[in-house]
């Protein structure tokens, strides 16, 4: 791999990223545009933790480091780029090494009871 002391970031280089939300992320709308948002325009390979009781939720991306970047900042100004009073606050974003595993950005948008 690159040597990650040189400082100079490959804008290119698939890399992976867990990204922890919070805010109104068991909603079907707010996943749906987390999901174009991830897979449509920027590209990205992953999933998102299914709806549950709780107001935190899972998002793993893999991708091109300028496309994951650029989807973090997104979440980032969530509240602002989702519109209709949806809340969505980035609470923690931790590396991760790419899997390869995932074919597209999975998400569910409903509860499967």
């Amino acid at each position: 791999g690159a040597d990650a002391d040189a400082g100079t970031e490959d804008p290119d280089e698939i890399i992976g990223r867990r990204i922890i939300v919070t805010g109104d992320v068991n909603g079907g709308y707010l996943r749906t545009c987390i999901s174009n948002e991830a897979g449509k325009f920027r590209r990205l390979l992953g999933t998102m933790s299914p709806p549950d009781d709780d107001d935190e939720a899972e998002i793993y991306v893999e991708g091109k480091r300028k496309m994951i970047d650029g989807f973090i900042r997104w979440c980032e100004k969530g509240d602002k780029t989702i519109g209709l009073s949806q809340r969505l606050t980035v609470k923690e974003v931790t590396d991760e090494e790419a899997t390869g595993l995932y074919d597209g950005f999975y998400v569910r948008t409903g509860r499967q009871d």
